[in-house]
């Protein structure tokens, strides 16, 4: 039994003396529905459960964003009926937390309004005879990868292990194993969900393909609050990978083996990298590289043989278990306690251009100097993230039916950016946000001279990646089917329950 089924009588009885005095009297109402249709499921202010549901965040900016009630449902079914109940208060704003990595204020979070966290929705089961795995959105991928790594297969996931689930797939997912089998959500190939209005259903690709091509990448907003996901798996064994951190005197060749391996991904398939430039204190740069290779040994000679020669401060790369690699992945990440932001940007990849990358990183650090310099903020940093989008990633997405991003065979190598703040004081969420805003625009103004004399410079796709993007930013409307997929978004959801009444990157 949940804590607050023995403090939620008095909290009731008290919830309009303690909540945020914005809650509005429908919202209160809706809260106490909830409480007494869901017994024991349902947590107010000053108790226990409410902590730590409402704080159970990796971006510390979200756990000042307080809801009225938190509910915990523990089926699709008590989704339903949570999403049935909030349909009677239209004015009541609700949204869906998976695992709380979105630093995104509003879309996993819900000032003043009803959250409801899927954490005990949560397992993985597989079905060996149609190689498929069963996935619930609670927990992170720890826990994925962990289960299924028993049965010697896995899923196209999280690069680190703490990441969370639903969020992650529903907005598209890039991952150590994408250049062998495309985008993490181009691998789903079913959906239980809770419609907009409170309907459970469950979508199939083969017979509902046109929907299925939404939900790879469209985030929250097509059709409702997924309960399950079936997705195809993948034989792994052993694999060789884990972080190398350098100074910044390695800058040159680390982006010159970064430029050259990009193309090669498309044929070094088993390969994959996330090169990571951050600038900390007074502007001084530093670089940590993730190295995965789906084997027991990495190659000798190659492009992702060449990054392996340069010389690092520390060397945490070795052959382990999948789950290993995960988890000793994302254990530097979950050691922060800190504000912070995510944006993107995708880039071309120019063969006669190897100065791009070189020339991001010094912008980031002249936008960040003078702030980086001040000792008062020595806990503050910034980074930008290289993550290679080779063409043949599009390749494995159309020949699994396609996603929302619009990825295709024909496409061109990309290159993902992900620029990461995190800081400490309330006071400078802003001034973190434009430093990010504006490296992104000035990639964007410089993107059309780095393809001056490129033959396809017009038709150069470069759709924003949601997993990666800040709020503020258009990501659907990058995409290259957003007319038919804002058709599709109004057909699901005609009421716009979803558009208007709950978080994420809108149609």
């Amino acid at each position: 039994m949940r804590l607050s089924s023995f403090l939620m009588f008095p909290i009731v009885g008290l919830l309009g003396r303690f909540v945020h005095a914005a809650v509005t009297e429908s919202t209160l109402k809706a809260c106490k529905e909830l409480s007494k249709a869901l017994s024991g499921q349902v947590s107010f202010p000053l108790s226990l459960d409410y902590y730590h549901e409402s704080s159970e965040y990796w971006s510390t900016v979200l756990r000042d964003i307080k809801p009225a009630c938190v509910v915990v449902p523990q089926s699709a079914l008590e989704v339903a009926t949570s999403v049935k109940i909030l349909n009677k208060y239209p004015d009541v704003k609700f949204t869906a937390k998976s695992g709380g990595h979105d630093p995104n204020p509003g879309h996993a979070t819900v000032r003043d309004g009803v959250l409801i966290s899927l954490g005990e929705i949560a397992g993985t089961a597989y079905d060996r005879s149609s190689n498929l795995a069963f996935v619930k959105p609670g927990g992170e991928w720890n826990d994925v990868i962990s289960t299924l790594n028993k049965d010697g297969v896995t899923v196209v996931g999280g690069r680190l292990g703490i990441v969370g689930i639903g969020g992650y797939l529903l907005q598209g997912g890039i991952s150590f194993l994408s250049s062998q089998y495309g985008l993490a959500a181009d691998s789903i190939v079913g959906w239980e969900l809770v419609t907009a209005n409170g309907t459970i259903v469950n979508v199939d690709a083969k017979s509902q393909p046109e929907l299925s091509v939404a939900l790879r990448g469209s985030g929250s907003q097509f059709e409702g609050i997924v309960t399950q996901f079936t997705i195809k798996a993948y034989p792994i064994a052993k694999v060789w990978g884990g972080l190398r951190i350098y100074d910044e005197s390695k800058t040159n060749e680390i982006f010159k083996a970064l430029h050259e391996f990009v193309p090669s991904n498309n044929q070094e398939q088993k390969a994959a990298i996330i090169v990571s430039n951050l600038v900390a204190v007074g502007g001084t740069r530093a670089f940590i590289i993730f190295y995965f290779y789906d084997g027991e040994t990495p190659p000798t000679s190659g492009p992702f043989a060449d990054f392996l020669q340069i010389g690092s401060l520390i060397d945490a790369t070795k052959t382990q278990t999948y789950p290993e690699l995960l988890e000793s992945n994302g254990f530097g990440a979950s050691l922060l306690n800190s504000r912070i932001s995510f944006r993107t940007v995708t880039i071309p990849y120019v063969a006669d251009k190897p100065t791009i990358y070189a020339e991001i990183s010094d912008k980031m650090r002249n936008i960040t100097k003078s702030y980086l310099s001040n000792p008062l903020h020595l806990t503050s940093q910034c980074s930008v993230d290289f993550q290679p989008l080779s063409s043949i990633v599009g390749r494995h997405t159309e020949s699994g039916g396609g996603n929302a991003m619009g990825l295709t065979g024909s496409d061109p190598d990309r290159v993902i950016l992900e620029i990461q703040c995190s800081w400490s004081s309330a006071n400078d969420d802003e001034i973190m946000r434009q430093f990010s805003r504006d490296l992104t625009s000035w990639i964007e103004s410089r993107i059309p001279v780095w393809l001056e004399g490129y033959n396809q410079a017009k038709d150069f796709y470069l759709p924003l990646f949601m997993n990666d993007a800040m709020a503020d930013q258009n990501v659907t409307g990058s995409y290259r089917d957003y007319a038919k997929l804002k058709s599709l978004q109004l057909q699901a959801d005609p009421k716009g329950t979803l558009r208007t009444r709950t978080g994420g990157f809108k149609y």
